[in-house]
């Protein structure tokens, strides 16, 4: 999900929930963080999914 959709608290707890932090170090020591970062998605929210299936 888009952090533009979630307020500042929903934000900290999706950070924390989903150890972020720790996916960004394990992605920068093996290399693939810069890869991930320099290809710009759009953002995802599930109302946008279910308006394309609908």
């Amino acid at each position: 999900m888009s952090p533009v959709h979630l307020t500042e608290r929903l934000f900290a707890n999706y950070v924390r929930r989903y150890n972020v932090a720790d996916k960004i170090r394990t992605a920068k020591l093996r290399g693939e963080f810069e890869t991930m970062t320099a290809v710009r998605r759009e953002p995802y929210h599930a109302r946008l999914a279910l308006s394309q299936i609908v």
